[in-house]
């Protein structure tokens, strides 16, 4: 297990901070990192944020949150999908729970529950 969060925002010069809501508790991931910190400075993990500005020909792939250099959104999915095997049934259709939506303004945002936020940040530390 890595002993370091590497927390990075990618964004195009005039981007506003990525949209990533927790569905049921509401918290925005930068809340639930906050929260999240002091646990995993507790077990000898530091926690680092930066962010890396680009250019305006930035794809839409290498913009938003990456946790240990892997974006967010796709560990996300990768929880999600994990979560919902079940060896019990084999016919039960898959139904995700990481949801991508627009806000207020009509900005993308990743909205999923904060489990899977969590299990994310543990996922990015393997």
């Amino acid at each position: 297990m890595r002993r370091t969060l590497t927390v990075t925002w990618r964004p195009r010069t005039s981007d506003p901070p990525p949209c990533a809501v927790c569905s049921d508790s509401g918290l925005a991931f930068l809340e639930l990192l906050s929260s999240v910190i002091p646990v995993l400075e507790r077990d000898g993990i530091g926690v680092v944020f930066g962010k890396e500005l680009s250019g305006p020909d930035i794809s839409t792939d290498d913009r938003g949150f990456f946790l240990n250099d892997r974006p967010l959104e796709d560990l996300l999915r990768e929880c999600d999908r994990a979560q919902f095997i079940c060896h019990s049934s084999r016919c039960q259709a898959f139904v995700p729970a990481v949801e991508i939506v627009r806000d207020e303004q009509g900005a993308r945002c990743i909205r999923a529950p904060e489990m899977l936020f969590r299990k994310a940040i543990l996922l990015s530390l393997e």
